[in-house]
């Protein structure tokens, strides 16, 4: 008889214990908790990283992606240097003593750089020996007669470094202009296109995927005859690119942080980049 008690409690204990199990949520149906993280850094990737920053938080709602007004590269390094965002953002190389602060890059898209106009301008193409001239402030009208206004940037804008390497004779004739104060400056990517946008007969650098991501009001001139469509940038034939890429201390990189860069390079991802004007990187 103790015999068959005992044993009539084990199975009672053990039918407990599987209704108990049976009643309790499996960790993996609790809701996953709410994550907060931040990517920050030139004007140059803001339009198209809160595209993908938002597609991705549609995917991953426990997810929120921040990304602020510019705080620039030097910003953005300093920034990841600091453990202050998961990601930052970057429109050029990483120096080598911006790498010996352990900062990786990531490069993700390609995207050409154009001299753009006001939409009102009546060119459609400019030669390079005619982009000098304006810098140089030798050829002061466009063909219809009307004054040719100059929208440039400070010395280390990313834009404007292409033009110097890629352009023979631009980079002298732009120190010289800085150097005399002949036109007005900007200093941050958005205010410099809303300016060239907004300005009738104005002249300026940008990309075209901040005109599309931010629906400028600019027209894209070829260069010395040459559009600056994706094959053409992709074989070199028109020369006017820059890489855009995400920075990170591999040590503070969160597994969101890791979910978002695969997001980019999803084929998700890639399409937003190339509805953008973006040539993705693999």
């Amino acid at each position: 008889m103790k015999q068959f008690m005992a044993l009539f409690t084990i199975l009672f204990v053990s039918g407990l214990s599987g209704i108990s199990s049976l009643a309790r949520p499996e960790d993996s149906s609790r809701p996953e908790p709410r994550v907060e993280m931040t990517a920050a850094g030139s004007g140059v990737n803001l339009g198209i990283t809160r595209l993908l920053a938002a597609a991705f938080m549609a995917q991953h709602q426990n997810i929120t992606l921040d990304v602020p007004g510019s705080i620039g590269t030097k910003g953005a390094i300093k920034a990841v240097a600091d453990g202050a965002v998961a990601l930052g953002l970057i429109s050029r190389a990483l120096q080598e003593e911006e790498k010996a602060l352990g900062i990786v890059s990531h490069p993700y898209a390609r995207v050409a750089i154009i001299v753009g106009v006001h939409s009102g301008v009546p060119e459609d193409t400019i030669a390079s020996r005619e982009l000098i001239e304006v810098f140089k402030g030798t050829r002061a009208t466009w063909k219809d007669g009307n004054p040719i206004i100059v929208q440039a940037r400070e010395k280390n804008d990313s834009g404007f470094l292409v033009l110097q390497e890629a352009i023979p004779g631009f980079r002298e004739v732009y120190a010289e202009s800085h150097q005399a104060k002949r036109w007005t400056l900007y200093f941050n990517d958005q205010d410099a296109n809303r300016a060239l946008s907004n300005t009738p007969s104005a002249i300026g650098v940008t990309d075209l995927g901040m005109i599309s991501t931010e629906h400028l009001n600019i027209k894209v001139l070829k260069l010395d005859g040459i559009s600056p469509d994706r094959e053409n940038v992709v074989t070199g034939k028109y020369p006017l690119s820059r890489t855009l890429s995400f920075i990170y201390r591999p040590e503070n990189l969160s597994r969101e942080a890791k979910l978002f860069l695969g997001f980019v390079a999803s084929e998700a991802g890639q399409g937003i980049l190339s509805a953008n004007g973006y040539i993705p990187l693999p």
